[in-house]
């Protein structure tokens, strides 16, 4: 009698066990996939726009859900526009610049994100000068960022 108790439908009592620790990890596993993904972190992706006069310096952030950045920055100079991915760390997200053909990367940008509002705490400091960049705030639609860009 106790051997029919350990086999039941012919198959020992130890390979069901298998059987259901392993369903039980391939359920799990897609959660330790994001889980495990502290680099990209969706609530920050979207657009940030520094809410400035028309002749101040300004700057724009656009966070891509992919990793994608663009980061169109204004200090006083003319308008200069950078392609690269961003990651984050916590509170910060450092945006890391593609190459332009023949030239170095630029100098990556560290932003820190308080209250809603992103605010630049590395940029480069040669186009900026001693200027800080201005805080920039999240939530403007394509239509308004394009009248506050290009209307100016």
């Amino acid at each position: 009698m106790p051997c029919e108790a350990i086999r039941e439908l012919g198959k020992p009592v130890t390979s069901k066990l298998s059987v259901l620790v392993a369903s039980a990890m391939l359920l799990l596993s897609p959660l330790a996939v994001l889980a495990g993904n502290t680099t990209i972190h969706s609530g920050f992706a979207g657009i940030y726009v520094a809410r400035v006069a028309k002749t101040a310096p300004s700057m724009s952030v656009s966070l891509g859900e992919d990793g994608t950045a663009t980061v169109t920055q204004d200090p006083g100079t003319g308008s200069i526009t950078a392609f690269g991915r961003w990651a984050n760390d916590g509170s910060q997200i450092k945006v890391t610049f593609n190459a332009a053909e023949g030239e170095p990367a630029p100098t990556p940008m560290v932003f820190e994100t308080a209250h809603g509002k992103l605010h630049a705490v590395s940029w480069d400091h040669a186009a900026w000068g001693s200027a800080q960049p201005p805080a920039m705030e999240k939530g403007y639609k394509v239509k308004y960022l394009f009248w506050t860009t290009t209307m100016r």
